[in-house]
């Protein structure tokens, strides 16, 4: 079971509300690793829509068979 696009974009959220509060309380170091690990993440989401568009043969700009209804049509 992976994670969806949704879930993703919750673990970016909570990672940066994370950083916020940790800047608020001067820890520097422990926020930049906190944005540094949302921004993977949103990589890791960015990278794994594209993936998820190419196996799909019904996203924009793919081809796809006819199907026999459109074939004899």
């Amino acid at each position: 079971m992976g994670v969806d696009e949704e879930q993703l974009s919750m673990i970016v959220s909570a990672l940066e509300e994370t950083a916020r509060r940790y800047d608020q309380q001067g820890m520097i170091m422990v926020a930049l690793k906190m944005r540094i690990t949302a921004e993977k993440v949103t990589e890791i989401k960015k990278s794994s829509g594209v993936r998820a568009s190419s196996k799909n043969p019904w996203s924009l700009g793919e081809k796809r068979k006819a199907t026999c209804y459109e074939q004899m049509g």
